[in-house]
């Protein structure tokens, strides 16, 4: 005697197996698109709060991979953060983030770090709060900066041209005298102070910018480089800024000293 019943159970048995498979990996998918959809907008709050940015600011957050799997472990392996026109103090600048092993509940990551672009009217805002700086005669020239001036000699306006370069120095931007060209001459720094003495003033001279006012405390300038977008500075962005009010506000330029 021959039966089929069997079969058909097994048969059942393997579509209730598909069936399940299909409901988990439609749940898994479901969650992972929510995942995506809110953790950057928990970040973004975050960081409007923390740092005290206006509600509507625009605020971008990528995390390459599976969102889901590194909540499960409690860290997200790379995000990057980035907004544009960031204001703070009165200047604004684009900036954005890349931090590794960001913790999900508590604790601090492995590395951020920050680049912040100014163009060159944010960049001259700045220097126009330094004192004695010839912010009239400054402009960008990548790879530096210049000076384009003129020296009153014997009645006589003669250009003067200064070109700096710009690095980060113990916190601080500093712009450094590198070439001088005065008509049409190229000279030394030397030579410009022998020739023109003390008419030259201050445009011979290396000028320290203190940004720390305008950026969280946390944030410790590390490099600067001049490029046709504008000034890219990249800075060191130490953990603490996530719980620590104290480096969630801007510092001051005594904090350097």
């Amino acid at each position: 005697m021959t039966t089929v019943t069997a079969p058909r159970r097994r048969r059942r048995g393997w579509v209730v197996v598909i069936v399940v498979v299909a409901v988990l990996a439609a749940l898994v998918v479901a969650a992972e698109f929510a995942a995506r959809a809110i953790v950057p907008q928990v970040v973004r709050s975050q960081l409007i709060e923390n740092l005290g940015l206006p509600a509507d600011q625009a605020i971008d957050v990528e995390i390459p991979g599976l969102v889901l799997p590194q909540l499960a472990v409690g860290s997200i392996a790379q995000m990057s953060v980035s907004a544009d026109d960031v204001d703070v103090e009165g200047i604004s600048g684009d900036v954005r983030v890349d931090i590794q092993d960001a913790p999900v509940r508590g604790g601090d990551w492995s590395s951020a770090r920050a680049v912040v672009v100014l163009d060159e009217d944010q960049v001259r805002t700045i220097l126009s709060r330094v004192d004695g700086f010839p912010v009239d005669a400054f402009r960008l020239a990548p790879p530096g900066v210049a000076l384009d001036t003129e020296l009153n000699l014997f009645g006589a306006a003669i250009p003067l041209g200064v070109r700096l370069s710009a690095a980060a120095e113990d916190g601080d931007l500093v712009l450094s005298p590198t070439t001088f060209r005065l008509g049409d001459v190229d000279v030394s720094a030397d030579a410009l102070r022998e020739q023109v003495g003390p008419l030259v003033g201050s445009f011979a001279q290396s000028w320290p910018v203190c940004l720390a006012q305008y950026l969280p405390r946390a944030l410790t300038l590390t490099g600067v480089a001049v490029e046709e977008r504008g000034v890219v500075a990249t800075f060191d962005v130490d953990s603490a800024i996530l719980r620590d009010e104290t480096a969630q506000q801007p510092g001051s330029c005594s904090d350097a000293l």
